[in-house]
């Protein structure tokens, strides 16, 4: 721009007689250097146009190129929406007719998972310990140890059955009573015998092994310590599997159990739609064609700037040239002055 403003204040027109100061005169049309400097104003429009169009091209190749795949996860996204909207639809619902049917307490769910584990690791160690001092390999021992005790608190499982049961008969409605709703959870309130034969096979599998895990830790510590030490860990090994029958029956609700499924499904859903949308396609498409769309604004402000600045040169020119151009323009009159920005074909 200086050097513009240099070769501007160079250019001279020659005066053809002495003047004091005038208008522009009538007969004198549009001068060349007019037209230059309108050229050069278009110029500089383009070349910022131009120079922004290359600083933007690798944002708008990526944008480009991320294209498919950010349509293909906004597809996803928005099935994922949808299963959003109804995970927390069927909760809500569930929640409102079920809540009340619910029986298990704030943190019992927890309480549960303590103590069983509890009693897994308590069976483990007394059957760890005796297996090690018979002689057998530690690892292996352990692992061994660590069944039995699965297997013994695995036994009580059955109590969440007898409870589901219980609570069927009390909650028990007939199937005209309910509400549309309620009709949804029918289960819950139709209670069925359909299954006791299979409860009853199961209970009888569990306190087989009950007696299994007794008789097999009893056998185990009655040759190691004799017959007192091993009734005794029989029996502790025993009440170990019917202590985690008695929990698991005090733990289980099948309402309760149904709603947390139904939450877990929600923050399921929830977390599975924030990773989509933020998928490295989507941002960065955004992104990409974010900096190139600002790219390219940047440069055509500075190309209109640089060209307002082209112009005022050009009634520089004119400024310093009065005597073949005037002082300026007659009032209401504005022809052929470079504030037209003349244009190519308009000349």
């Amino acid at each position: 721009m200086e050097a513009w403003a240099r070769e501007a204040d160079q250019i001279t027109l020659p005066r053809l007689a002495d003047v004091g100061a005038h208008t522009r005169p009538n007969q004198l049309g549009t001068t060349y250097a007019e037209h230059e400097y309108a050229a050069l104003a278009d110029e500089q429009e383009a070349a910022w146009a131009a120079s922004g169009e290359n600083s933007a091209r690798q944002h708008a190749a990526s944008a480009a190129g991320l294209e498919t795949p950010a349509v293909a996860t906004a597809f996803i996204l928005a099935e994922a929406g949808k299963e959003v909207v109804a995970a927390q639809a069927d909760r809500q619902h569930a929640t409102q007719v079920l809540a009340p049917y619910v029986r298990r307490g704030p943190g019992e769910k927890l309480r549960y998972w303590i103590a069983w584990i509890v009693l897994v690791l308590g069976d483990t160690g007394g059957v760890w310990s005796a297996a090690v001092v018979n002689g057998d390999v530690p690892m292996i021992a352990f692992f061994q140890a660590l069944a039995s005790g699965v297997a013994a608190a695995c036994s009580g499982l059955v109590g969440a059955e007898l409870k589901d049961m219980r609570m069927a008969r009390v909650r028990r409605r007939d199937l005209d009573s309910l509400t549309d709703d309620e009709r949804r959870y029918q289960r819950f309130f139709t209670s069925r015998n359909d299954g006791v034969g299979i409860v009853k096979l199961i209970g009888a599998l569990s306190l087989l092994v009950v007696a299994l895990v007794a008789v097999g830790i009893f056998a185990l510590r009655a040759a190691i310590e004799g017959n007192i030490s091993g009734l005794t860990f029989g029996l502790l090994a025993a009440a170990t599997a019917l202590a985690s029958g008695l929990l698991t029956y005090s733990a289980s609700d099948d309402v309760a159990d149904l709603l947390a499924s139904m939450g877990k499904r929600v923050a399921l859903a929830e977390k599975r739609y924030l990773a989509l949308a933020n998928h490295k396609a989507i941002v960065g498409r955004a992104a990409h064609a974010a900096t190139a769309g600002s790219v390219q604004t940047e440069a055509k402000l500075r190309g209109e700037a640089a060209a307002k600045r082209v112009e005022s040169l050009g009634w520089r020119v004119q400024r310093n040239n009065p005597g073949v151009l005037g002082h300026g323009f007659a009032p209401g009159e504005s022809r052929g002055a470079i504030g037209w920005r003349t244009r190519r074909g308009d000349i």
